[in-house]
């Protein structure tokens, strides 16, 4: 998505896990991606093509994650 620009203005990155961009900042454009409509699918192949093999395992895990403490992120956000 280079030189779209609009992404950056809906996204705050990956939330919750902004600290993992600055190891691996081409995962903040996955995010963006992500956060504007992307489905977790589009996710997790966007992240397989930007981290290295160890980092996307890790990435995998943490992803189930957000899918299985998502009704508790929207609750406390009040995210529709």
């Amino acid at each position: 998505m280079a030189g779209s620009g609009t992404t950056d203005l809906v996204s705050d990155g990956c939330s919750g896990f902004q600290w993992a961009e600055w190891f691996f900042p081409d995962a903040r454009m996955c995010c963006a991606v992500h956060d504007a409509g992307g489905s977790n699918g589009q996710l997790l192949d966007c992240l397989q093509s930007v981290l290295p093999h160890w980092a996307y395992v890790v990435a995998a895990f943490f992803v189930a994650l957000m899918i299985l403490f998502r009704p508790i992120y929207h609750a406390l956000f009040k995210r529709k």
